[in-house]
């Protein structure tokens, strides 16, 4: 089993392979709230790439919820936003929700395409290392990043997954991406409230009004819940053993 860190998505191009399980990334603030919908009884989520494809998608489907942000902000006439403290159990809880992000809900249709693709956080990282080492195979964990650049937090906490990737099983083979992005979590791990709020996403977060965002994002190890994509719609995983 080899694990490796893609640091931004168009890294994917350039791989030899598909490999078959991926982890995508994006800390502030899509896989978050995804990890947080589902945490909260959220029964499926669609991610797509636009307002307009997420309007279509919502005409096939009346009863589900209309989610997502451009440019941080909520887009007009959608139910909820893409902040974690939206994805309340009285919203979300048996819904279908249809999510369109700037970065994240990308990511996920990038990855997509064949791979079955966990969703990760900081809020169940030990969670989305043990859904990998019993995939047993090899896997790419990839960063959303910000606006088409390096985003600091998602590498960190992509190194967070892959620390717990490593401490459960001795020997796991490690590509250039995975062994740097372990060295930030070392590096960052153990202040994320303040790291967050420093990062350049989080910086435009904060000024946005959204700072009690950053602490909810920076949570470590809350849940065991691991939302996985297969063939363009996230439900729940299998329960960690």
């Amino acid at each position: 089993m080899r694990v490796d860190v893609l640091l931004l998505p168009r890294e994917l191009a350039v791989r030899p392979r598909p490999d078959l399980y991926a982890v995508v990334v994006d800390v502030l603030r899509a896989t978050t709230s995804i990890v947080v919908a589902f945490q909260h009884g959220c029964r499926s989520i669609l991610p797509v790439a636009s307002a307009e494809e997420a309007e279509r998608a919502r005409a096939a489907a009346p009863g589900a919820l209309l989610a997502g942000e451009q440019g941080g902000q909520r887009i007009p006439g959608f139910d909820l936003g893409n902040s974690p403290r939206e994805f309340s159990r009285e919203v979300v809880g048996g819904r279908e929700v249809i999510l369109t992000t700037s970065n994240g809900t990308k990511t996920l249709r990038a990855v997509g395409g064949g791979r079955t693709v966990a969703i990760g956080a900081f809020q169940n990282r030990s969670a989305v290392g043990d859904w990998l080492v019993a995939r047993g195979a090899d896997s790419l964990i990839v960063c959303s990043g910000y606006e088409g650049g390096f985003s600091l937090e998602d590498a960190v906490c992509a190194g967070a997954i892959v620390d717990r990737v490593t401490h459960v099983v001795a020997g796991i083979g490690l590509g250039d991406g995975a062994r740097a992005s372990q060295a930030l979590w070392e590096r960052f791990g153990s202040d994320l409230p303040r790291l967050l709020p420093n990062t350049a996403w989080g910086q435009r977060m904060v000024a946005m009004g959204f700072g009690p965002d950053m602490e909810a994002c920076a949570r470590v190890d809350v849940t065991d819940v691991v939302p996985v994509m297969e063939g363009g719609r996230i439900a729940l995983g299998e329960p960690r053993a």
